[in-house]
């Protein structure tokens, strides 16, 4: 199965003192992201989609993609709140 999942990508500095933000956010673009076949949309959203047999190695893919997500960012002295859910259902991680 092919999960189409929808990445909603947020960094932000640490402090107003930091600058690290759009370096972060390239790194992800250029490095992470294009490992699931992401697109970006209009919304400043991302389309990933993501092969799994079960619903809990879905899991676990998700839980991998947003703690490198979060780890890219706290290398450039940021932080990340970025959400995924699952299109067409309720589940989000």
């Amino acid at each position: 199965m092919i999960a189409i999942i929808v990445l909603r990508l947020r960094i932000e500095n640490n402090n107003k003192h930091v600058r690290g933000k759009k370096r972060a956010l390239e790194t992800i673009e250029r490095y992470v992201l294009p490992h699931y076949g992401a697109t970006r949309r209009p919304s400043s959203e991302y389309e990933l989609k993501i092969p799994y047999h079960t619903d809990p190695e879905l899991d676990k893919i998700m839980d991998d993609l947003l703690h490198v997500i979060a780890v890219e960012a706290d290398l450039r002295n940021c932080f990340s709140e970025s959400e995924a859910r699952l299109e067409g259902t309720d589940r989000q991680w």
